[in-house]
């Protein structure tokens, strides 16, 4: 058999993030909308994001430990989309809460680190590249911002016209074809990067840590990511509901998700090079900078238009904060445990945030209503920018990968 060529691994990559982030957005931004259809309150939506995040924040470090230490790592993946398929869809068949939320802990607590390891193994592929142009993390990346952006719209018109189910039908068979693309690529991608890092002495999970919270600006930076990320927050869990209380149906939140996925594109491609020729200090406080005006924008302008707009320019923030995470932790650590750290960082500590922003927002909801729950978002994102500020300046503790100043 004729051994795949660099181009064909890195064009894989890319139909593996358009296929798995389309299933993603045929299902997950209209979770909210299903729950509320159900008739949970805004305290049952909360609980079942806070437990999901609970269990995800034991988990996600021990399964970046499991990939790493894999003999098998494609299958690692495979299994992982397995298990989502068949949690994700099972909850669009049931209506009780108790076993809605035993199947989304466990979608949860395997999707979380499953995405994250995914963008970590394909930013290797990207690191060991010596195209130009087309080669970056952003580049291959973006597929499935594209991916995200045609199925969101495309979800909201079906969920709006036939209900959950069809979205669940698609949802299914691009996770199949995701599991296609993941079988075609060949066994280089998931082997470990350099013949040095085979003789050194493998990492338990307590000795990962240490490294992470020994590193300061690479901890405190992480930190202030975690409590601000705009994906993870608790505005995005009602976010959906309060654009229908405002007039706006599935259509336009399916819309929303679609532009804001879309316009992931220009900064993928461009986000690498751009965190280089500004530094990685400087993107993360633009970004921070960035969401405190975006939640204060909807808190002080509270409109139909406000709420759609400010969600989809979160494409902006979202794109640096993924590009600018995994920089983060590849400048800063060794490669060999890279994929316990993303998943620590990225899944643990994003997942920490996320369960005490949903209790607060959940709170907020019941008692003051969507509007406020905007003014909590603008809150975390001002401890996010103190503890950027507060960090300091880079500095690395193992041999960087290019020049992140």
């Amino acid at each position: 058999m004729q051994k795949p060529t660099k181009l064909s691994v890195k064009l894989l990559f890319r139909l593996y993030f358009l296929f798995i982030f389309a299933a993603l957005g045929m299902l997950i931004a209209f979770m909210p909308l299903y729950y509320d259809q159900l008739g949970f309150s805004g305290v049952q939506i909360s609980t079942l994001m806070i437990i999901g995040s609970a269990a995800l924040i034991l988990f996600a470090p021990r399964y970046g430990l499991l990939y790493d230490r894999a003999n098998n790592k494609r299958l690692v993946l495979m299994v992982s989309m397995v298990i989502m398929a068949l949690t994700l869809s099972t909850i669009t068949w049931i209506k009780l809460f108790v076993p809605i939320l035993f199947f989304w802990v466990i979608f949860k607590i395997v999707s979380g680190p499953f995405f994250s390891t995914s963008e970590n193994v394909s930013y290797a592929v990207a690191a060991k590249s010596t195209d130009k142009g087309s080669s970056s993390f952003g580049a291959i990346r973006l597929w499935g911002s594209i991916g995200y952006s045609i199925a969101a719209v495309v979800a909201g018109w079906l969920y709006q016209k036939f209900g959950i189910t069809v979205n669940t039908i698609f949802f299914l068979a691009l996770t199949g074809l995701s599991i296609i693309t993941l079988l075609l690529m060949p066994e280089s991608v998931f082997e470990e990067e350099t013949e040095e890092d085979d003789h050194q002495e493998k990492l338990g999970l307590s000795a990962v840590l240490k490294l992470i919270v020994s590193h300061r600006f690479l901890w405190l930076m992480a930190l202030a990511l975690a409590i601000s990320d705009p994906t993870q927050d608790g505005v995005r869990s009602f976010e959906p509901i309060y654009m229908q209380s405002l007039g706006l149906g599935a259509v336009f939140v399916g819309l929303s998700n679609s532009l804001s996925a879309i316009g992931e594109v220009p900064f993928m491609m461009y986000a690498d090079r751009v965190i280089r020729k500004f530094g990685i200090r400087q993107i993360i406080i633009a970004v921070i900078l960035f969401d405190l005006v975006r939640r204060l924008l909807v808190w002080f302008f509270p409109s139909g238009p406000m709420v759609f707009i400010t969600a989809v320019i979160t494409s902006a923030s979202f794109t640096f904060r993924l590009v600018g995470t995994l920089t983060l932790i590849n400048i800063s650590l060794p490669k060999r445990v890279t994929s316990t750290a993303n998943a620590f960082i990225y899944v643990t500590m994003f997942g920490i945030a996320y369960m005490i922003s949903n209790a607060i927002s959940g709170f907020v909801y019941d008692r003051f209503g969507n509007q406020d729950v905007y003014l909590v978002g603008a809150a975390f994102c001002a401890v996010s920018l103190l503890l950027a500020l507060i960090a300091g300046k880079y500095e690395p503790k193992s041999e960087p990968m290019g020049n992140p100043m």
